[in-house]
């Protein structure tokens, strides 16, 4: 097979569309219909399904594409270590995560890596719960860092720290003093919450489960920003790791309160590797660097937050 057709198959699979993909690629669609048949031919079996919304791909199609993108992202890594033999590292490096993590520990990463290897370039994603599982098995993705959970396969966490959920708040706020609440302690108080709750829902439908309580959130949002602007105007309290906020709460602005429930107080955010994935010299590198931030970002968890700073209210002179 040659690399333009490996190309067009798997741009196909991708937008799921013949015209889609024709347009991506800037070649015309029989151009690709053509290359796709060839492939089919070549084959002996169809790899797409044909329907009127589109295309997706058959069991053989599927096999087909999982060999088309290993081999993809094994040319891009010998690429890359090929160009390490020069001395200077270079190369993509693809990376989900958190968005909590994307706002404020990734940029930071991205930053001192690009000065350290300019030539390294880096493609980051925020990723659905849902599709974590997915987009790990894909090969698209060098690594995650993101929650660990037990329940993704065919991964390997090759670092990890420890953190905790918790009632984020403002100082002023009548649980701000507590070491830890419950989730049926917040109820009765105004609270806000991420649209998508994967992680708070099973464990809600357990705490509420003999009581019959309820948290009915105020303001429901699918942003880490808007949510840190409602909470920080005291419009209710947000249930997250303190990762996305710890500027806010290490100059006291924002209180963050471990929750007590299991699955909550011992929560784990980790580098989730591709098990059997040969990273290239590029992705190895930010691993061990996000390993070092992420070991420097525990010890920064652990310190004491700094006092509110007061505003002062006197007159000028």
């Amino acid at each position: 097979m040659h690399a333009a057709v490996l190309r067009y198959f798997d741009h196909v699979a991708r937008h799921g569309s013949i015209r889609r993909a024709a347009d991506a690629l800037s070649v015309a669609s029989s151009a690709v219909n053509r290359q796709i048949l060839r492939l089919e031919e070549e084959m002996g079996v169809p790899l797409f399904e044909r329907g009127r919304s589109g295309v997706r791909p058959t069991a053989a199609g599927e096999l087909l594409l999982r060999h088309v993108r290993e081999t993809q992202n094994e040319y891009q890594r010998t690429r890359a270590e090929i160009a390490s033999l020069g001395g200077a590292v270079s190369g993509d490096v693809r990376i989900i995560s958190l968005e909590s993590l994307l706002v404020r520990f990734l940029p930071q990463v991205v930053q001192e890596m690009s000065a350290r290897h300019p030539k390294i370039t880096y493609t980051v994603l925020a990723v659905h719960p849902g599709e974590i599982g997915e987009a790990l098995r894909s090969g698209d993705n060098d690594f995650g860092v993101l929650f660990v959970d037990n329940r993704h396969r065919g991964v390997d966490v090759v670092a990890e720290f420890p953190t905790a959920v918790g009632a984020l708040m403002r100082p002023d706020h009548p649980f701000a003093r507590r070491k830890t609440l419950t989730l049926t302690e917040c109820v009765g108080y105004p609270v806000v919450m991420l649209q998508d709750r994967w992680l708070l829902d099973a464990i809600m439908a357990t705490e509420f489960a003999d009581s019959g309580a309820s948290l009915t959130p105020r303001i429901v949002s699918n942003s880490i920003e808007f949510m840190r602007q409602t909470i920080k105007s005291g419009l209710g309290i947000g249930f997250f790791t303190p990762v996305g906020f710890i500027e806010e709460i290490r100059r006291g602005e924002l209180v963050h309160v471990p929750l007590a429930e299991p699955g909550l107080a011992q929560s784990r955010i980790g580098i989730l590797v591709p098990r059997y994935r040969r990273l290239a010299p590029p992705a190895r590198l930010t691993i061990d660097h996000i390993s070092e931030r992420l070991r420097a970002f525990g010890d920064f968890l652990a310190a004491p937050p700094r006092p509110p700073r007061r505003v002062r209210t006197g007159r000028r002179r």
